[in-house]
């Protein structure tokens, strides 16, 4: 091959070399755009200087299906973006008594709403935000949280998965409360504890057997409880309930117990009672300076103290916490005799008498 031949055919080969690179970076450019079009995207939750109204203002309502004749009703947020893909957990709180009284209260008179907030949801480690669940003890019916609810509630979460399944990670579903809602919380643990990574019952009695701890012995429990309350006796039914948990928990390291003297709110002022514990999660167990709560002591289940960064509160617990939990058909499984009914209803108008009392005092 003479020269000349052999470099127009070095020629020919250069030119084809580029119009493959060419080719090749259109290619790639191209699949980038469609990657970028498809990403997932967290919804922009509005920032805490928005205000804890419009906060709440981002939540939806609906309804569960019936189960025993009952019917509840829920506020939610959704972090789900467009084109978001994106597998979420699904934080529960229930409210106390007094929070349930028309359909929205448990948004309009709960500080959770903080929790949908950019900051609280930019938290979550691996999704950058949570679904946020707050179901209604309908109480202007005379129906505070009690046994005969249990099955009304696991099919709200059902329902709730089954309208938002794509998006829910069932793997980290938590559940918490105050006070009689911390109590219900405890119920649904035990009656259906592989529903459950983690439970978070604040100011709650405390009053469960070790069969009941036992059952829930691969959930993660954080229990919150001041040793001031008036209402919960913290030697006497607290602290029982905790070395049973340490006990029989099968990951002691993931458990923890936050002691309090006086409760404070999250400017740091004093708390209107020590039975209210609320105030201490709603910014996620930091008050609203960025620094830890004040008066409380944190350990885990094998009596090692834990400490916090800012940043470092419930979320961070959560965001480390799962399940195996996989979602299937569940037949209801508590069971109401006669006498069951008897008490409860005891203790509905007992709790209605007690929730005119909070209001005539101020308290609710």
């Amino acid at each position: 091959m003479s020269y000349n031949s052999a470099l127009k055919l070095k020629g020919v080969f250069d030119l084809f070399k580029k119009s493959l690179s060419i080719i090749m970076t259109a290619c790639m450019i191209m699949l980038s755009l469609c990657v970028c079009s498809s990403a997932t995207e967290n919804k922009q939750a509005l920032p805490l200087s928005a205000g804890i109204e419009a906060l709440r203002g981002q939540f939806e309502l609906d309804t569960a299906e019936e189960c025993n004749g009952c019917a509840l009703d829920y506020a939610y947020y959704s972090p789900v973006g467009e084109n978001d893909s994106q597998k979420y957990p699904v934080v529960i709180y229930l409210h106390g008594i007094g929070h349930g009284s028309y359909i929205g209260s448990q948004a309009a008179d709960s500080d959770m709403a903080y929790w949908a907030s950019q900051e609280l949801q930019s938290r979550w480690k691996d999704t950058g935000g949570a679904y946020i669940l707050l179901p209604r003890s309908p109480e202007d019916e005379l129906q505070y949280w009690n046994k005969s609810l249990v099955d009304p509630l696991r099919t709200l979460i059902d329902s709730f998965i089954s309208k938002h399944g794509e998006n829910v990670d069932t793997t980290r579903i938590f559940i918490g409360g105050s006070s009689a809602g911390g109590e219900m919380a405890w119920d649904m643990a035990i009656t259906y504890p592989e529903y459950f990574a983690g439970i978070y019952p604040l100011a709650a009695t405390g009053t469960r057997t070790a069969d009941d701890i036992e059952r829930t012995k691969d959930v993660a429990v954080w229990i919150f409880s001041s040793t001031l309350d008036p209402i919960v006796n913290f030697a006497m039914n607290v602290m029982p309930m905790w070395k049973t948990i340490c006990q029989h928990n099968s990951h002691p390291e993931n458990c923890r117990l936050s002691a309090f003297g006086t409760v404070v709110n999250p400017d740091g002022s004093k708390g209107d009672s020590n039975h209210r514990l609320y105030t201490t999660i709603s910014h996620d167990f930091f008050m609203l300076d960025g620094s830890p709560y004040a008066n409380v002591t944190t350990t885990d289940g094998n009596g090692n103290t834990v400490s916090f960064e800012n940043s470092e509160g419930m979320i961070a617990w959560m965001s480390d916490t799962h399940s195996s939990f996989v979602p299937v058909s569940t037949e209801n499984r508590t069971d109401i005799n006669a006498l069951d009914y008897v008490l409860i209803s005891i203790r509905n108008i007992v709790f209605r008498i007690a929730n005119l009392f909070q209001r005539l005092l101020g308290f609710v």
